[in-house]
């Protein structure tokens, strides 16, 4: 039985390389999961009428343009 020069080198190369890429795919199948983004929360200023977003867990915010405290219009 004998082994040509380039099997001697290419094989191992061969079989390192399909290990490297199994390796790859697996962690990028196994951390992909999907991000779903903060749930925000949705305020009107009761003096000007802006409506804006904060994504803090608070029942009450305050206006980005006046200041104010609002209270949440939509969870």
């Amino acid at each position: 039985m004998t082994t040509s020069l380039p099997g001697v080198f290419f094989v191992p190369l061969f079989f390192s390389l399909v290990i490297v890429f199994g390796c790859w795919l697996y962690y990028a199948l196994r951390w992909r999961t999907p991000a779903r983004p903060p749930r925000s929360r949705i305020y009107r200023c009761a003096a000007r009428g802006h409506v804006y977003a904060d994504y803090r867990d608070r029942p009450m915010a305050r206006c980005t343009r006046c200041g104010t405290m609002n209270d949440v219009l939509k969870r």
